[in-house]
């Protein structure tokens, strides 16, 4: 099931494809925990002796909480009296409002801390659709962490405010307008991808597709996919964005 129909499509077919069973990526993105995205492994648990208690790959579902994420698979931290083994089958169930995906997976390494165990799991996605879907959350998770801190004013410049503006080498672009005075946040326009969301004090959200001054206004359905979006991406800001940046967005993002 794809988190979003109209925007973040997948990119055009390649001429000479790589199966996507086979794609790999070392690249990973943090989860913050406020993102509301709930992880459940369900796996075949061991007994005392290592021996498995079921005879399927369908067992009992634990929840977990996710860590990072990567074309290649996940951390995920679980509790600390599970026993499992690595090569074992599972599957990650992750959900986020009323969206649910099923990633079939083997469990790769497992670690421990201080709050238990952490497994590191590799995918065995099969299936196009669980793959875009699954893309689409990568991608949701690397627009905000990766921001940077590009450029600021040290004066205002002809707008009368003060401004930041943070980038990455993904499609994502974040800028903020300070006040000269106090420099509080006055307005920010965040591009994500071709979506565009802005605000300014005493006005309400703007969601438009395209860039920059090229944007025009979405309608309603797609509106609502473009909010759904900040809502998600929010969370997972890169802590290189200030606290008071982020603390409005969040309060934007409800």
């Amino acid at each position: 099931m794809l988190f979003f129909k109209r925007i973040l499509k997948p990119a055009a077919p390649e001429a000479n494809p790589v199966p996507f069973v086979e794609r790999r990526s070392t690249k990973r993105y943090l989860v913050n925990p406020k993102f509301s995205l709930k992880a459940v492994l369900s796996y075949v648990a061991r007994d005392e002796t290592g021996a498995t208690m079921s005879n399927t790959r369908h067992g009992w579902n634990w929840k977990g909480r996710l860590i990072d994420c990567s074309e290649a698979g996940v951390r995920i931290q679980m509790g600390p009296t599970l026993r499992v083994e690595a090569r074992d089958l599972c599957d990650l169930k992750l959900s986020v409002q009323d969206f649910e995906l099923t990633i079939p997976c083997y469990i790769a390494n497992i670690g421990e801390n201080a709050e238990g165990l952490v497994f590191g799991l590799k995918h065995k996605i099969e299936e196009e659709g669980t793959w875009q879907a699954y893309q689409q959350l990568l991608e949701v998770l690397a627009l905000g962490s990766t921001l940077r801190l590009h450029s600021k004013t040290a004066e205002p410049d002809e707008s009368g405010y003060r401004v930041e503006n943070y980038v990455s080498d993904r499609p994502a672009r974040l800028t903020i307008w300070r006040h000269p005075t106090d420099r509080s946040v006055a307005a920010f326009e965040f591009q994500m991808k071709d979506s565009l969301v802005r605000a300014a004090e005493g006005y309400g959200m703007g969601y438009l597709t395209g860039d920059g001054g090229d944007a025009l206004p979405v309608k309603s359905a797609k509106a609502l996919e473009i909010q759904r979006l900040f809502n998600w991406v929010v969370p997972n800001l890169a802590l290189t964005v200030p606290e008071d940046v982020r603390e409005i967005l969040q309060r934007y993002s409800g």
